[in-house]
C-alpha cells in the first residue's frame, strides 16, 4: 500500500515507508524548526488520510523543493514531485489531500 497524494503528488506511487524515509532524510538538510513543521504536516508513518490547508501546503512544498537540492537523485526526485504537488494545491487555493 501507499499514498495517493492529490495534485500530481503520486504519479510514480510512494509507499508509506518511502515518504517516512524522505522526511527523515530532510532532517539533516532543513533547520530543526522547518524539519519539525515538515514532519508534523506529513504524518508519514500514520497511514491515515489527512488534508493540508493551502497556506501550509505552500510552506511544505517550499521546504521539500529546498531539500531536493541537497538529496541524492532518487530522493530529490521524490521531494520535487511531492513539493510541486503541494505548491499546485496552494496556488489553486485548494486543500492538498493525502489518502
Amino acid at each position: 500500500m501507499g499514498w495517493y497524494i492529490s495534485h500530481g503528488g503520486t504519479r510514480h506511487g510512494y509507499s508509506y515507508s518511502g515518504v517516512e524515509e524522505l522526511v527523515h532524510r530532510c532532517s539533516g538538510i532543513l533547520t530543526r524548526q522547518d524539519w519539525s513543521r515538515l514532519q508534523k504536516t506529513l504524518h508519514p508513518s500514520s497511514g491515515d488520510p489527512f488534508k493540508v490547508k493551502p497556506k501550509q501546503a505552500k510552506e511544505v512544498g517550499g521546504l521539500l523543493l529546498l531539500a531536493s537540492g541537497y538529496l541524492p537523485s532518487e530522493w530529490a526526485d521524490m521531494a520535487r514531485q511531492i513539493g510541486q504537488s503541494a505548491l499546485r494545491a496552494a496556488q489553486a487555493n485548494e486543500t492538498w489531500k493525502w489518502s
